[in-house]
């Protein structure tokens, strides 16, 4: 059977017309995304991490699949048509989906590790965190933790820690975390048997108890300076590097001093003399830099710290 020109024509045309449309990917609308914030394939391809003549081509080519324009050139400056509009606009609102879908994917397979530097005041190391550096280790075996013990604030801004664990009332805008709720701080001296210690106010104690100070030139902290404006120097008979030290001195029958009411919980053998003293009430933070908080190893332990600690402060 003869096949005249015409049929030939018409079959090729059937052809063509039932082919499929090859459709744009995620890849292709993210291209024309990247294309149009920059404003040049110059600049967008250093961010797509191709070439300039792969991106080109690669341009060239959704548009023939678009069967339409998406750019204006005009002297090496691409802006977009009404037609890229449209391209664009799709990739930006899916834009979040996508990264939140792979970051998601991303941290199912990534099993945190690596180390950890916190800076924290030597009081909570020994009071708050030994069971929360248990359950961490269990939970969390491949991330290796280094307490930093300070008195000063360690910098976060120089890298000397990458997580601190602060009693202070405010911290740097440029750092970011958590306030963990309000560490209450008491006058503590050591149980007395058969002696039911009286509840006073602390200007009662004042003159009538020996006392464990700061650092006499020690004017940094509002725990120092409120010693210092309270306490006269006649009834301090011992001074101390740190509320940790206090503490031992405490303990070994010296004197009273200014404690953290946490500390209530690891030593039975202290006796609150007074109520929480209202104006030295502090927050608690955890804090790390900016460009930390999405490392993983970080984003772990802030997590798992602030939940477990938080619990501790709240039940003071």
């Amino acid at each position: 059977m003869k096949i005249s020109s015409a049929d030939a024509l018409a079959r090729t045309s059937s052809t063509v017309v039932s082919a499929p449309r090859m459709r744009l990917t995620w890849s292709d609308f993210h291209t024309v995304l990247v294309v149009a914030r920059h404003g040049s394939l110059a600049t967008a391809s250093t961010a797509l991490a191709v070439t300039h003549a792969t991106l080109l081509r690669k341009l060239a080519a959704i548009e023939a699949r678009m069967s339409t324009s998406l750019f204006d050139r005009v002297r090496g400056h691409y802006t977009l048509t009404a037609a890229g509009e449209e391209v664009a606009q799709v990739a930006a609102s899916f834009e979040p989906l996508a990264r939140n879908a792979e970051m998601r994917v991303l941290g199912q397979d990534l099993r945190p590790s690596g180390h950890v530097r916190v800076a924290v005041a030597g009081i909570v190391i020994d009071h708050l965190l030994p069971p929360v550096l248990s359950q961490f280790a269990s939970a969390f075996p491949d991330v290796s933790i280094e307490l930093v013990a300070s008195r000063d604030h360690v910098s976060l801004a120089r890298r000397e820690a990458d997580v601190a664990i602060r009693v202070t009332d405010s911290i740097p805008e440029w750092l970011v975390g958590r306030r963990l709720g309000n560490v209450a701080f008491k006058i503590y001296g050591l149980k007395r048997r058969g002696l039911r210690a009286l509840v006073r106010e602390p200007a009662e104690l004042t003159e009538q108890r020996r006392w464990i100070g700061f650092e006499r030139e020690a004017q940094d902290l509002k725990f120092d300076r409120w010693l210092d404006a309270k306490v006269p120097d006649s009834s301090v008979v011992l001074r101390v590097d740190s509320f940790n030290h206090a503490l031992t001195m405490v303990r070994a029958g010296l004197g009273i001093a200014l404690l953290p009411a946490f500390v209530e919980s690891t030593c039975p053998d202290l006796q609150a003399l007074t109520q929480p003293i209202s104006e030295l009430q502090t927050p608690l933070w955890l804090i790390t830099h900016q460009q930390l908080r999405n490392t993983m190893r970080v984003k772990v332990l802030m997590q798992a710290f602030g939940t477990a600690l938080a619990h501790s402060v709240s039940a003071q």
